[in-house]
């Protein structure tokens, strides 16, 4: 392993170190749900049906998950970096344009070359498939963290929660039911994991301040671990579709309308979890509780911001604004305004994230510092390897 402060090759001028990259993927493999299966879901556990156009979907339950699409074997994939941001989730890509799916997707071995190559010292690494299925049995605790605990243990066989301080493979993990909530927390900590992922929004009609989490958050702050939400198959789309009659919303993701893209997507579920995190208290009972978001951009932060300003301080010790700026780390998307966000956060709560090998990501994550242009070198290095740091605690 090399060492952290080692010199390496860059295509990006003064960018001389390597990168903590936020936001990496793998493509799960067909048993990533199965091979930990507790025998006693047999009933309901997950299963493959194959699809009339040749293609396989993993069912749950009695429930067809058709967010990612006909072939979710990711035997064939995207071509990294072959879709500009954003495409991903409304492009059709024809099978000639689909390519078989890299060995660094699949084997931790091969992606550490790859990270060598790129100048990546350590990423956070996120499911494909795994953000998609919680909504699908969010009416069943008992499945929900039956196939949590059955993937996380999976993810931990192939990948590692810390794998040599460099892979942090991201357990899934659900507020559904407070007393399963801490004790998968608990499973996955105990294991070395250093960062874990929630899906925005509330969860089972509670904030995530609910005082009946507490306990939850206490078990994670003891770890000095940190907890981030990544873009996902969130439950607004589902709860807003009873208030606006959308109908069936369990669709492909690039068949979701505009409409419901604007009232339920862009940052908005983000937005209300944190809004509701703040004055629920939940940073004054956990002062040192450490936040990120990852893969949702940060088009959503001035909104925020202006939002907290205008409501006020309330009853809260701190006023929001500085709250939010002192416990939530942000990953903007290289096309936005982030110089803007910067300003209204502070330089030391900005990550970068290639989503690396999606097809809508960089292929390279070291470009992404052609977007800081407006950065000074010490800020570049924040953005681009040590906030990452901060994040999951590495010191």
């Amino acid at each position: 392993m090399r060492g952290t402060a080692e010199a390496v090759r860059s295509p990006v001028p003064d960018v001389d170190y390597r990168l903590f990259d936020a936001d990496n993927h793998y493509y799960e493999p067909e048993d990533a749900f199965l091979r930990h299966m507790s025998p006693l879901l047999a009933n309901k556990a997950p299963r493959w049906v194959a699809m009339p156009d040749g293609g396989k979907r993993l069912l749950f339950a009695d429930r067809i998950n058709r967010y990612l699409g006909a072939d979710q074997t990711f035997t064939f994939v995207g071509r990294p970096g072959g879709l500009s941001q954003g495409e991903a989730a409304v492009a059709i890509q024809k099978k000639a344009d689909l390519i078989p799916v890299p060995p660094d997707c699949r084997n931790r071995g091969a992606r550490l070359e790859v990270m060598d190559r790129q100048g990546v010292e350590s990423t956070m690494l996120f499911p494909t498939l795994g953000v998609s299925v919680e909504q699908l049995i969010v009416d069943d605790a008992e499945l929900t963290y039956g196939c949590l605990r059955a993937f996380n243990q999976w993810l931990d066989e192939d990948w590692g929660f810390n794998y040599e301080d460099r892979i942090y493979g991201v357990p899934l993990l659900s507020l559904l039911d407070p007393l399963l909530a801490v004790e998968e927390l608990e499973f996955v900590v105990s294991r070395g994991a250093r960062v874990v992922h929630l899906r925005p929004g509330p969860a089972a009609g509670r904030s995530p301040a609910d005082r009946r989490l507490d306990p939850f958050w206490r078990t994670l702050v003891d770890a000095d671990a940190a907890v981030v939400f990544h873009a996902s198959d969130d439950c607004y789309r589902y709860e807003m579709a009873k208030v606006w009659g959308w109908g069936n919303v369990n669709v492909p993701a690039r068949h979701i309308p505009p409409v419901q893209r604007i009232i339920a997507g862009f940052g908005r579920p983000v937005h209300d979890t944190l809004v509701a995190m703040i004055y629920g208290k939940l940073f004054e009972r956990f002062p040192s509780l450490r936040v990120g978001t990852i893969e949702l951009g940060c088009s959503w932060v001035p909104t925020l911001v202006q939002n907290l300003e205008q409501a006020g301080r309330g009853d809260l010790d701190e006023e929001p604004t500085e709250v939010l700026r002192q416990h939530v780390w942000v990953a903007p998307f290289e096309d936005e305004d982030i110089a803007g966000v910067a300003d209204l956060l502070g330089v030391e709560r900005l990550v970068m994230g290639s989503d690396y090998p999606h097809t809508d990501g960089l292929t390279e994550p070291m470009t992404f510092a052609h977007h800081l242009k407006d950065f000074n070198p010490d800020a570049v290095r924040r953005i681009m390897r040590d906030n990452a740091r901060d994040l999951v605690g590495r010191r």
